[in-house]
């Protein structure tokens, strides 16, 4: 798994490419606080080239919908089937991961 974190503008483009899980969690948010420390406006999350995700995926990205609700900064998340949607609530995470279809099992 490798993360790609771009700041441009006042926007932070996360490319995950490969297995976004627990494992990945520590790395993920690190780059997560760069872009509230940056004072992002706007996260992106580009999932479209990532080929597993488990459970610790899912709740790292619902985190994220979380922090990002409190600090009143924009989130999308895009993924591989061509969706994209800006996420309110983190309740929005396991129902846009399920419109996918099933993930690859990361574990």
């Amino acid at each position: 798994m490798s993360l790609l974190s771009v700041f441009l503008d006042g926007e932070v483009l996360l490319t995950v490419d490969g297995v976004l899980d627990g494992a990945a969690a520590p790395a993920y948010h690190r780059l997560i606080e760069e872009a509230f420390e940056q004072e992002a406006r706007r996260v992106v999350v580009d999932l479209t080239r990532t080929t597993a995700l488990d459970a610790g995926g899912s709740a790292v990205l619902a985190e994220t919908a979380a922090a990002c609700v409190a600090r009143d900064t924009h989130l999308i998340i895009a993924l591989p089937n061509g969706v994209e949607a800006e996420i309110t609530d983190p309740g929005q995470v396991r129902v846009l991961l399920r419109s996918v279809g099933p993930w690859q099992d990361a574990g």
